[in-house]
C-alpha cells in the first residue's frame, strides 16, 4: 500500500496534484486530521487492495491538528506502511496573484493581510518542507 502526503503552501497547487493523482487511481482525502491517518490506514488495509494508492492532503487548514502529522506518520511507519511527502511551493508573487484572482481568503491572512499570512504559513510548514521527499515549485 502506497501513501502520499500532499502538503505545502496554500495556493501552491495541492488540490491540482490531488486531482492528477486521483486520475492515476489514487484514493484521495482532503483535510483529514493527521491523528486519523493510522486508523485510516487500517481501513485501507482492510479493503484488500481496493484502496492501495492513497493520497492525503494535509495543510494549515487543520490548525493545531497539523502538530499531529509527524507522530501519525511514525505510527504509520511502525505499522509497516510506507509514505512519501510532496511539498507544494510557490513564490509570494504567484500566491498573491492566485489569491487576488480567486477572491478566496488565505487561511492565515487575518484582517486581509495576505503577505503576513503567507509568511506565517511558511514558518509553520518549514519542518514539514524539510522532511519532504519532493518539493515542487
Amino acid at each position: 500500500m502506497e501513501f502520499t502526503v500532499i502538503t505545502g503552501i496554500s495556493g501552491a497547487g495541492k488540490s491540482l496534484v490531488a486531482k492528477y493523482l486521483e486520475d492515476l487511481g489514487y484514493f484521495c482525502v482532503d483535510n483529514l486530521p493527521p491523528s486519523l491517518i493510522p486508523k485510516f490506514a487500517e481501513i485501507c488495509y482492510q479493503s484488500r487492495g481496493k484502496m492501495d494508492k492513497i493520497a492525503l492532503v494535509i495543510d494549515v487548514r487543520g490548525g493545531e491538528l497539523l502538530n499531529d502529522l509527524f507522530p501519525a506518520l511514525e505510527e504509520l511507519k511502525d505499522a509497516g506502511f510506507s509514505y512519501s511527502i510532496i511539498f507544494m511551493e510557490a513564490s509570494d508573487k504567484v500566491l498573491v496573484k492566485r489569491y487576488k484572482e480567486s477572491r478566496r481568503l488565505h487561511p492565515l491572512a487575518t484582517e486581509g493581510r495576505l503577505i503576513k499570512g503567507i509568511n506565517d504559513e511558511r514558518k509553520l510548514m518549514g519542518a514539514i518542507k524539510k522532511r519532504a521527499n519532493h518539493v515542487i515549485d
